[in-house]
């Protein structure tokens, strides 16, 4: 398996370690984009004329902005999306719950679910389907577009 050397920075700490590929673009990669959004947004602030002082207080009222952004509605609608799953889970027989909640929730690959089962993996992949089939028509029965 290929391995990345990254350099993290904190203040004036800075940590070299190797990640894999799939923890690089998981994890590294996004923040990385951030951090070049955040500059690229500095560097037009201050085409403009703006200080890093009043680009930082910009940043901070725009993230404000964000983390407050997601409307009454959306957050309701979330809201009643989990307490549907949560009684869609609940009619779920005891061996369809454990399979969804490990490979949908903690999102364990069907190989590794069939070996730590026992079990044959194209057989629990058909299972792994009709479970999905399940939830998808419990949502729908209680108005959700899936």
């Amino acid at each position: 398996m290929q391995k990345r050397k990254i350099t993290i920075k904190s203040g004036r700490e800075e940590i070299q370690m190797e990640v894999t590929e799939e923890e690089y673009q998981k994890f590294y990669r996004p923040w990385w984009q951030q951090k070049k959004k955040e500059q690229r947004n500095r560097e037009a602030m201050e085409a403009q004329g703006y200080r890093t002082e009043s680009y930082e207080e910009w940043k901070e009222n725009d993230m404000r902005t964000e983390f407050f952004s997601e409307s009454l509605e959306e957050m309701m609608e979330k809201k009643a999306m989990l307490e549907v799953l949560k009684e869609a889970l609940d009619s779920l027989m005891p061996e369809e719950r454990e399979l969804a909640e490990k490979v949908f929730g903690e999102e364990m690959s069907i190989c590794e679910y069939a070996r730590q089962k026992g079990e044959n993996r194209r057989t629990l992949a058909l299972h792994k389907n009709k479970v999905l089939d399940k939830l998808r028509d419990f949502f729908v029965q209680h108005g959700f577009d899936i």
